[in-house]
Formats: C-alpha cells, sequence, structure tokens
C-alpha cells in the first residue's frame, strides 16, 4: 500500500519524468551477499516481464519479484528533504 504523500510524490517523479501514461515507480530487489536486499528505485516506461503492477491513488508502482515478496503487508510512505524524497517502508497497521 502507498501513503497519500507516497501516492503523490510518485505521480510528480513519473510526471517530471516523462514516460508516458503507462510509466510508473519501478522498485526491484537485490541480493547484497550478506542476507540483506537493497531495494532500488528507477522511472520506467513500464512493468517489465514478471512484474506486479500496483496502482493506488493514481500512482503506479512496478515490482520485480524480490521487491513483490519482500513488500507484501508493507507501506510505502515517502519523507521530503528539500529538492528530494525518501522512500520509508514500515509495517502497515490494523
Amino acid at each position: 500500500m502507498l501513503t497519500e504523500e507516497a501516492q503523490g510524490a510518485i505521480r510528480s517523479i513519473v510526471e517530471e519524468a516523462g514516460v508516458g501514461p503507462n510509466g510508473g515507480l519501478r522498485i526491484s530487489g537485490a541480493n547484497e551477499g550478506n542476507g540483506e536486499t537493497a531495494l532500488e528505485f528507477d522511472v520506467a516506461h513500464g512493468p517489465a516481464d514478471g512484474d506486479e503492477v500496483v496502482t493506488d491513488g493514481g500512482a503506479t508502482v512496478f515490482l520485480d519479484e524480490t521487491a513483490s515478496a519482500l513488500l507484501t503487508d508493507k507501506l510505502l510512505d515517502v519523507h521530503a528533504h528539500g529538492d528530494h524524497f525518501h522512500f520509508s517502508i514500515n509495517e502497515q497497521s490494523g
């Protein structure tokens, strides 16, 4: 799920990137080799093969298989820091 703040930030990021109406924020997971998974955020013209597509509040997010498994039952939030954003991943309440 996405907070309202995350929805607005994602819509803005995608619009500024000019990727078109099928674009969205793509989150992919990469194994760091130490048991940790790093998430990478990129703007994409559309989903890659195998991506899960999440649409919430007009914001579109593409999740690769690793990110999808890691983010199940999580809440994506965003915090503005001047001219950029920091995303945070929290447990869903309720």
